[in-house]
């Protein structure tokens, strides 16, 4: 037995609770290392006196088996959920290896004889310990997060209102080459107009990047967080945007940037003004009064952009000097711009900003302050890998999920970030993200194929729209919210930011009808079979650059191969009576399926 493979963490992603009374227990072995895994656990206060000894209660329990659960390239994992009542427990494992048995607590590996050592198997000095399942500490993230399709809006290039002003590049008149300081007059009111096109596609909820005053046109140079960029319209407009999406079911969040500001931002310029007598002048980190040591252009800005100041910016942009959140004024002045636009304009959600370098501790208040206000509020960070210190109930409820986009780029892009991988790695890497996090947080991510930060879906696809199929087909079979980027639906291209965000194209006859028509279906399809949101992935087949899984009574099989492939059907499927969901007709399957390229099936068993 390989010992250096077993692994099990307490009061992490390995043992969690999912709710007041049950407990989330992994064990990680070495791959095909093991016969089997048992669990034996028990109230550590629960004793009894018999003939004048007292016994532990877990001793009168039978070992539960563990099932296995997840394998890696390297590891196997075995899963239990296990009943608490009285929500305390210690643990350990037993590990079947052959004819040996070995037993796994805290402190030790030791091969045992499960007669013979008895007293050692029950001494609870070695075991595992979850001390108490507080419901404060519960994961109480919205549930309607889970049901919700996103639509993610950059309002300048969504839509211009009929009756807004002409004094911006003509709408969609640049088809690439898009640079930051365009501005096309995307508004609120234009996607007011829009919301019966959201409605009739199946949207649910959009996602807003920045919209409040700022320099840029991408808006993460914020500088009046109170105020609505007069480009896209005026609190009033967006009071009114607001209303009418809940009107139509649709939530709304917002993009909170709080690691930067932009460099207009009136406490910055106090700064610039006063040096050390300003009283922001430790809302930065700033290291000495001359900081102001480079060219500023006609409008008082700096005239190069990546270059390293003396002050902490996001990245090396001056344009955005950060924002110490640990100072006392920074900090109530952010958490009230957050309570804000929750009272004032009853928004559904928080996007977080470059999450992942914010202090922990602001998070924790943030997340406090906002939940006062309104429970259900969704919080959303920008964390572009594993986010387990932020999801553990105390912080984020979610984060953008990137680490399904990159499989999803690797197995079916054709414009890779690095290497090509084949199904059964992008087996692997799925069931590698599904054990990162409890079950009870993987179904409030935010999953998403390309955003505006990354290079369009389409374009990565090499414009091959039955690829794209392939991707949106995977995170809306996947647990979690899936996302949108606007124009996806109608094959919208882009190459890497800036060029992804490109204007939307409204011209019918220019728009992908077959493209709308799959993400129409495929969105009534995800409400209208819950098996789809579930958590759990079965595989049954990941070669050839085929995936057959399943969830629950749904059988998904994909064919990323540019030519026809047959392929044997799982044991479940052979020569039965099945229903295609996507098409809404009866089967009698043999004992073979023929996919064409880039093809897909979805059954019903």
């Amino acid at each position: 037995m390989i010992f250096e493979a077993i692994l099990h963490l307490p009061k992490s992603q390995m043992a969690y609770a999912i709710d007041e009374t049950h407990l989330h227990i992994y064990l990680r072995t070495a791959k095909n290392d093991i016969s089997k895994v048992e669990l034996i656990i028990g109230d550590p206060f629960e004793w009894y006196q018999k003939d004048g000894v007292y016994t532990w209660g877990g001793r009168s329990f039978s070992f539960k088996e563990m099932q296995p659960s997840y394998s890696t390239e390297f590891f196997d994992y075995y899963f239990l959920e296990v009943c608490v009542p009285t929500k305390r427990s210690k643990y350990a494992f037993l590990i079947y290896n052959n004819n040996d048995v070995y037993f796994y607590g805290c402190r030790s590996i030791e091969k045992i004889d499960l007669m013979k050592d008895q007293e050692f198997i029950y001494d609870l000095f070695g075991y595992f310990n979850y001390p108490y399942i507080n419901k404060e500490d519960l994961i109480d993230s919205p549930t309607w997060t889970k049901d919700t399709v996103w639509y993610q809006i950059f309002l300048d290039r969504f839509n211009k209102s009929d009756n807004s002003s002409d004094n911006y590049i003509p709408f969609g008149s640049i088809k690439d080459g898009i640079q930051n300081n365009m501005f096309f007059g995307g508004n609120l009111l234009g996607v007011i107009e829009k919301i019966p096109y959201l409605k009739n596609l199946g949207i649910s909820g959009i996602y807003f990047t920045p919209i409040f005053k700022a320099y840029t046109a991408h808006k993460y140079d914020t500088e009046d967080y109170f105020l609505i960029d007069p480009s896209f319209g005026t609190n009033d407009d967006f009071y009114l945007l607001v209303k009418e999406c809940h009107k139509a079911g649709i939530k709304v969040m917002l993009d909170a940037v709080f690691n930067h500001c932009g460099f207009g931002h009136p406490f910055f310029q106090d700064v610039i003004k006063n040096k050390r007598n300003s009283p922001y002048w430790d809302c930065f980190f700033i290291e000495d009064e001359n900081f102001i040591d480079f060219a500023l252009n006609e409008f008082g800005r700096p005239l190069l952009h990546n270059f390293k100041p003396k002050y902490r910016t996001f990245g090396f942009t001056p344009n955005m000097p950060k924002l110490n959140t640990s100072n006392p004024l920074m900090e109530e002045y952010l958490l009230k711009v957050a309570s804000y636009w929750i009272k004032e304009f009853d928004i559904d959600g928080w996007r977080l900003d470059v999450s992942n370098e914010v202090s922990h501790s602001f998070w924790r208040k943030f997340r406090t302050t906002v939940k006062a206000i309104k429970p259900s509020i969704y919080i959303l960070g920008e964390n572009w890998d594993d986010s387990t210190p932020w999801l553990r109930g105390d912080q984020l409820d979610a984060v953008m999920n990137y680490e399904i986009s990159y499989p999803i780029w690797q197995f079916f892009g054709k414009q890779k970030i690095s290497k090509v991988i084949d199904a059964k790695t992008f087996k692997y890497q799925i069931n590698n993200l599904l054990l990162r996090y409890p079950k009870n947080v993987s179904i409030n991510m935010f999953n998403l194929v390309d955003s505006h930060d990354t290079m369009r879906i389409f374009t990565r696809c090499n414009n091959d729209q039955e690829l794209v199929k392939l991707c949106y087909l995977f995170i809306f079979s996947f647990c979690g919210s899936p996302s949108i980027y606007y124009g996806d639906e109608i094959g919208l291209e882009g190459k890497d930011d800036p060029d992804s965000r490109r204007c939307m194209i409204w011209d019918s006859s220019l728009q992908n009808k077959d493209l709308f028509s799959f993400f129409k279906r495929i969105i009534v399809l995800r409400n209208q079979y819950p098996d789809m949101k579930l958590v759990d992935v079965t595989w049954h087949y990941t070669e050839d650059n085929i995936l057959i899984y399943q969830k629950n009574k749904l059988y998904f099989i994909i064919n990323n191969n540019q030519e026809n492939k047959t392929v044997a059907l799982p044991f479940p499927l052979k020569q039965s009576a099945v229903f295609d969901v996507f098409n809404q007709v009866e089967m009698n399957l043999d004992k073979s399926i023929t996919l064409p390229p880039y093809g897909f099936i979805i059954l019903q068993k």
